[in-house]
């Protein structure tokens, strides 16, 4: 009996003090390059740069006509962070153009061997075409 008890207790113990491993979160940034899965905005870039267009002419119609280099952060759960214009427009416009991008669909996010990352992402937009 007393070898029972001391088995039973053994194992509670090991079962309860035994280490455990924790999921670390991964909030790195990744670039584009070392993805297994792009991240995509929902209809191509295509459609993005159309959006992001037709909003910025109903505010600024006809004002400005040229590229703008924008560069963000897609979050995982594709939602942008760290918007930044980088040249092109002054700085009224560039805020703009942040609001607009901000308030776009979600976007779909990049993976790296099946696990969603954040993903550090540029893009040229042509404006007034």
């Amino acid at each position: 009996m007393k070898k029972i008890i001391t088995l039973l207790l053994l194992f509670y113990s090991i079962d309860n003090f035994s280490q455990t491993v924790k999921k670390v979160e991964d909030n790195n940034i990744y670039n584009t390059a070392g993805l297994n899965t792009k991240p995509e905005f929902p209809g191509g870039l295509d459609k993005l740069k159309s959006l992001v267009n037709e909003s910025y002419l109903k505010t600024y119609p006809a004002e400005i006509k040229g590229k703008v280099y924008a560069i963000f952060v897609i979050e995982k759960d594709g939602s942008l962070s760290d918007v930044k214009i980088l040249r092109g427009v002054d700085a009224d416009k560039a805020k703009e153009l942040i609001r607009i991008l901000e308030n776009l669909p979600k976007w779909n996010p990049g993976k790296i061997k099946d696990q969603i990352v954040r993903v550090l992402y540029t893009v040229q937009l042509v404006i007034g075409k």
